[in-house]
């Protein structure tokens, strides 16, 4: 589990770093300027919580804390 999470976290973040670092200077801002730039933020933060939303979710279906294995 540790390593799923661990794994998680650091996708992310390299999702992050190529769509801050790369995608979104040299594609996005000069093609749709600062509207696109809102949009492909909004889009990596929504991205981001559904992946880490799915953490919790695992754990609530796995059973732990409940008494279930």
């Amino acid at each position: 589990m540790k390593k799923k999470t661990t794994l998680r976290i650091f996708l992310i973040g390299s999702l992050h770093m190529v769509l801050y670092l790369y995608i979104v200077p040299f594609m996005v801002y000069p093609k749709f300027g600062k509207n696109g730039i809102t949009v492909v933020v909004v889009l990596a933060v929504l991205i981001s919580a559904v992946v880490l939303g799915t953490l919790f979710f695992e754990k609530k279906n796995k059973g732990e804390g409940n008494g279930k294995f």
